[in-house]
């Protein structure tokens, strides 16, 4: 048997052995690359900015994949409709009472007397009990507006003759002043035929009518203010009896 030669090898064949080893080692990675597992890549092994909007299926990402802020807000919708109607609420506490606007009447007092009362005289004295006090709120200034009217006798004497009546507040007598001229009734019966001429024939006691008046005041300032009903006749033969009497007050806001 012949003894094997020692082989000696040329430079060439260095250089084209190692190209061949080479060539086959890289197919091997590659091929060891297309096995990898699937979902095996994560944070930890992406570089920053690898995946970029060419490495992304078109819209395949959601709001959630984005920070808050990151995708700009989109136009506004057209408005719904509305809802239904909620329950009505409760009744609010009630308010405070308010002032009186001007030219409305603020107030209201009455005083009233079913007693008689006469009076001979033929200056003015005060009816008894027919009196009010009335009061203009600070920073106010009102009118008032008074009405009387009772059961009246004026009767006696031997001619014609006059009972009077007049309304005062703070002692000036309310518009119409008539002063002396106040008639609110009177004692004539009537002329009756005697002799063959007509005789004055004056009222009794027992002739009663139902007679009213009304008056007004100048502007009033704040504070109180008394109103009074006064009687007299223009003789003392004549007596002026009232009864069933009714004194009514109306302030009014002027502003």
């Amino acid at each position: 048997m012949k003894i094997l030669r020692r082989v000696r090898l040329s430079p060439a064949m260095v250089v084209a052995s190692i190209a061949l080893l080479v060539a086959l080692a890289g197919t091997s990675v590659a091929a060891v690359s297309i096995v990898i597992p699937r979902a095996s890549v994560g944070l930890l092994q992406l570089k920053a900015n690898s995946v970029n909007s060419s490495k992304v299926v078109n819209r395949s990402l959601l709001r959630a994949d984005f920070r808050p802020g990151q995708i700009p807000a989109g136009r506004a919708g057209a408005p719904g409709p509305a809802g239904p109607a909620g329950p009505a609420g409760p009744a609010g506490a009630a308010g405070a009472a308010g002032v009186a606007s001007p030219g409305y009447v603020a107030e209201t007092l009455a005083q009233t007397g079913n007693s008689e009362t006469a009076t001979t005289w033929r200056s003015y004295t005060n009816v008894g009990n027919a009196s009010l006090t009335v009061t203009v709120p600070s920073g106010e200034t009102d009118k008032l507006v008074v009405f009387f009217s009772g059961e009246s006798s004026c009767y006696g004497g031997t001619a014609v003759q006059k009972c009077l009546l007049k309304i005062t507040v703070d002692g000036t007598e309310l518009n119409p002043a008539a002063g002396g001229d106040a008639t609110f009734d009177n004692n004539d019966l009537g002329s009756k035929y005697v002799g063959g001429s007509n005789t004055f024939e004056a009222k009794s006691s027992g002739d009663q009518y139902q007679h009213a008046i009304v008056r007004t005041s100048s502007n009033l300032s704040a504070g109180s203010h008394t109103v009074q009903v006064q009687f007299s006749v223009t003789n003392a033969s004549t007596a002026f009896q009232l009864d069933d009497w009714a004194l009514v007050v109306q302030r009014i806001e002027v502003r």
